[in-house]
């Protein structure tokens, strides 16, 4: 039993680094999404705009725990009233399921 808490452990910790790895190289991923379409755009080519996963350094799982946990954030704002009406408008797409 104790060696399975330890696996569990360490596979928990990793994804946490994952996450953590993603989320600082968010600005980065978005910056670099911006260069590419504006030299892009120079182009003759119409092209899609590059996906964000595709500049982080780890897949992004639709199913990601800091979603959930950002998602419980936004709750405890919204029951707290610390939110602008406005941005709670915006945030809906995000909150619901």
């Amino acid at each position: 039993m104790p060696l399975k808490l330890i696996h569990e452990l360490i596979r928990l910790g990793g994804e946490r680094d994952k996450r953590i790895a993603n989320i600082n190289s968010v600005t980065t991923a978005k910056l670099t999404g911006i260069i590419l379409t504006i030299a892009q755009s120079f182009s003759k080519k119409k092209s899609q705009p590059p996906a964000l996963d595709g500049f982080l350094p780890f897949p992004l799982d639709e199913d990601n725990a800091f979603m959930v946990e950002t998602r419980e954030v936004y709750k405890k704002l919204i029951a707290q009233r610390k939110l602008p009406l406005h941005v709670l408008a915006s945030l809906n797409k995000v909150i619901s399921p």
